[in-house]
């Protein structure tokens, strides 16, 4: 899983509250929830969330981290749709 997928699961899992929940959201098993949730607190050197047996919640890096995410996937998004609006025009 790339760095901007694991970005939109750690997204996922903050909005439902949970890594169960986001598993069945996106059609991925609980292990990919977790191995993306483990790899991005790895790279921002710091846990992103509290994990209880029954929710999921952010720490303060997981919320600052949160709005980067969200920044940037809006962004990786924007710059997407103009390519996409040329290919659907061509067809």
């Amino acid at each position: 899983m790339d760095r901007l997928e694991a970005m939109a699961v750690f997204r996922s899992v903050a909005e439902l509250g949970g890594l169960a929940a986001t598993a069945r959201q996106l059609n991925i098993s609980p292990v990919a929830v977790t191995r993306a949730v483990a790899g991005l607190d790895a790279r921002a050197g710091a846990r992103l969330l509290t994990r209880t047996t029954r929710r999921v919640r952010l720490t303060e890096a997981g919320a600052r981290y949160l709005a980067d995410c969200d920044r940037i996937l809006a962004e990786v998004e924007e710059a997407r749709a103009p390519a996409q609006r040329r290919v659907s025009e061509r067809r």
